[in-house]
């Protein structure tokens, strides 16, 4: 995927930081820039010096101009770090942010000298630690305007710059995905996640590793039905996905296929599609291994054949659709028909393929369900249990009957593991068809043959 900024690693991503779509931070702004600073009230209080005040009333009356000049830009950026220190008054820190934010915005090279102050203060850490203390304030847009310029400050380092210590930040952005916050205060928090990520490898680390920070991203992804949010979120997925301690993990951890194909499958918006097959693309790049047979068993070929079948204005999709088909079609052709009910039960996504329904395939592999200490029955024992799909449950109820009718001891295992009795349970199930696989089965468990097992 090529968009209009490109990373060192190949990853890419579109500026701003904030998109225009979400206004929320800039209404807040608004009044704040209408409104005065007693300034003269925190010399008189001697909370500011004589010099301070004059330097403020000057560089409010002039604006970001007056940081156009190197020598004396910095001596108001200087002014900017002490006021942060000196001041605690929510409603004075606002001012102060504002007018960071706004003069960064306007011209964001006047970022470097905020790292050329730091640098002659011997302080490396002031640039980022000014505005990580910020964000424990209680006051939303003190935490939003100092998240704002921490992000764009690590954006604009210099490139031998010391990386920030990033476990407050991440942990403040992953508190602010949590969907009990204002919807504009989570997308705003998705919006710095997604630029941050295309800094490189040690954020996206941070991130993933980050306790419940990946879990909430899911969550966001599975509930919104909006196109933008959807990109989004994807596009984190997308710039992750070039690590692959991530790409080997992501879908074994936090099941996140279904929800892209779904999502891919009914989207409009041609970049939703893009970002959705150049993440799959990119897994596939990075752990062909450990991605592939999910791909196959949540039916990523069939997905891809349908797209195929659209006309596309973006090459890059038709591209990584042919892509997807070349490997997803090599892989079918060398799987076994074991292997592809493998990758079916690792995808958690049953339905009535040929192998479920065929005595032979059971006759010839129920025994190897319990290879690798019983991997597939403890998966579809998984299913049953987190499983709201009528099908997947009648077909895994199905299974787990076959498995006792052919494999040895398979009563006594099925027993062991739990999954008898999540299978009678499943006779009391709202389906007609659920109640009557788990019928059969549990038929099989009180009197098949022993000789069978």
């Amino acid at each position: 995927m090529t968009t209009t900024a490109q990373l060192d690693d190949g990853a890419s991503l579109e500026p701003p930081i904030l998109a225009t779509h979400n206004s929320y931070l800039e209404d807040l702004s608004g009044p704040v820039r209408a409104r005065a600073v007693p300034w003269e009230g925190y010399q008189r209080a001697s909370l500011i010096t004589e010099t301070e005040l004059s330097q403020i009333k000057a560089f409010e009356k002039s604006g970001g101009a007056a940081l156009d000049n190197e020598a004396g830009g910095e001596v108001y950026v200087e002014l900017l770090y002490t006021l942060l220190q000196k001041l605690v008054r929510n409603d004075t820190v606002q001012n102060i942010l504002v007018l960071i934010d706004d003069v960064l915005v306007e011209n964001p090279a006047r970022a470097k000298l905020f790292f050329s102050v730091a640098a002659k203060r011997y302080e490396p850490v002031l640039v980022y630690n000014a505005f990580i203390k910020l964000l424990r304030k209680d006051d939303e847009l003190v935490q939003l305007k100092a998240a704002k310029i921490l992000t764009f400050l690590i954006l604009h380092a210099p490139s031998n710059w010391p990386k920030p210590e990033t476990a407050e930040f991440i942990a403040w952005i992953t508190a602010s995905l949590n969907p009990s916050n204002n919807p504009n205060v989570v997308d705003i928090a998705v919006q710095l996640l997604l630029s941050l990520l295309g800094n490189g490898r040690w954020v996206r680390l941070a991130f993933y590793e980050s306790p419940n920070g990946m879990t909430l991203l899911v969550d966001i992804l599975k509930k919104s039905n909006q196109a933008q949010m959807q990109y989004q979120v994807i596009c984190c997925f997308w710039l992750m996905s070039f690590e692959p301690e991530i790409a080997v993990d992501i879908q074994r951890r936090y099941d996140v296929f279904p929800t892209c194909i779904e999502i891919a499958k009914a989207a409009i918006k041609e970049k939703v599609v893009r970002v959705v097959l150049a993440t799959f693309k990119n897994l596939l790049e990075q752990a062909h291994q450990e991605n592939i047979a999910h791909m196959l068993g949540n039916k990523l070929l069939i997905v891809c054949d349908n797209l195929s079948a659209r006309k596309w204005s973006d090459t890059e999709i038709t591209e990584d659709l042919d892509y997807l088909k070349e490997e997803l079609s090599k892989s079918v052709q060398n799987l076994s028909t074991f292997d592809e009910y493998a990758s079916e039960v690792r995808s958690g996504k049953l339905d009535w393929s040929p192998p479920h329904l065929s005595e032979q395939f059971w006759r010839t592999n129920a025994s190897k369900l319990n290879d690798k200490d019983h991997e597939l029955l403890r998966m579809l024992s998984r299913i049953i249990a987190t499983s709201t799909s009528p099908v997947v449950l009648a077909v895994a109820a199905h299974d787990v009957g076959q498995y006792v009718k052919h494999a040895t001891a398979g009563k006594k295992i099925v027993q062991e593991i739990g999954v008898k009795s999540q299978v009678m349970e499943l006779m009391t199930h709202e389906s007609p068809d659920v109640r009557y696989q788990a019928l059969i089965a549990v038929q099989k468990l009180l009197v098949g043959s022993w000789d069978a097992r």
